[in-house]
């Protein structure tokens, strides 16, 4: 491969690693023998790169709740056994660490474990976000949890002028009311702090069922997710 390349005009590989437009990136390296280098030869590799505006964007926290997870479950939960079984399926076949090769695993959830979502200072969903008809409507979860959620656990804050006014949630591909969850008010006017468990597929969709009242309080929040 060329030492030297050009995207519109404008040199790459002329330093170990170099950006251009924040487009692609480029990296100069010594070829190994795999993936088609030759050993001891120089090789130029160009990858897809994209930078995003902050490193603190929303759209990501799940993520890093879920790396965070994935690195206390392996320095505070797995035994020195089961961090040797790691290294040695790492070394055998994949030559990375052990370490790796169990976050791969953590963040594309397979690994059991919860994440805690940390402390959020609003709440997720209010009233004017929901539909109170009666009828199931999707609730997109996409901002609040890892897409290797499997189970998800909500907090939910709920106030009426009558008993047993009720909101459901169940695993969007169900269609029968049996193996679903769910929090109901208990006196007038008193609020009341429920949690509740709730099945969620790779799309990061539930669905929930909220009594067509006038309610005064319908709050939602994430508290964590198993992957």
């Amino acid at each position: 491969m060329a030492d030297n390349r050009t995207y519109e005009n404008i040199p790459a590989g002329l330093a170990v690693r170099q950006s251009i437009g924040k487009e692609f990136i480029f990296r100069r390296r010594t070829g190994n023998n795999y993936y088609g280098t030759k050993l001891g030869h120089p090789v130029q590799d160009k990858y897809a790169y994209v930078v995003p505006n902050s490193i603190n964007n929303p759209e990501a926290e799940p993520q890093r709740r879920q790396l965070n997870a994935a690195v206390q479950k392996w320095v505070y939960d797995l035994t020195d056994l089961q961090k040797e079984e790691y290294n040695a399926r790492a070394h055998r076949n994949l030559r990375m660490s052990g370490y790796n090769l169990f976050m791969h695993e953590a963040m594309t959830g397979l690994v059991d474990m919860f994440v805690d979502r940390g402390d959020p200072a609003t709440y997720d969903f209010l009233l004017a976000d929901l539909t109170t008809d009666g009828s199931w409507h999707d609730l997109d979860l996409t901002l609040f949890v890892a897409k290797s959620a499997k189970l998800v656990l909500l907090a939910g804050h709920v106030e009426g002028l009558a008993v047993d006014w009720e909101i459901m949630f169940r695993k969007k591909s169900n269609v029968n009311e049996v193996n679903h969850g769910g929090m109901e008010t208990i006196r007038s006017g008193v609020e009341r702090h429920r949690s509740v468990m709730v099945a969620i597929n790779r799309d990061q969709i539930i669905q929930y069922k909220a009594d067509d009242e006038a309610w005064d309080t319908l709050s939602l929040t994430v508290r964590g997710w198993w992957s």
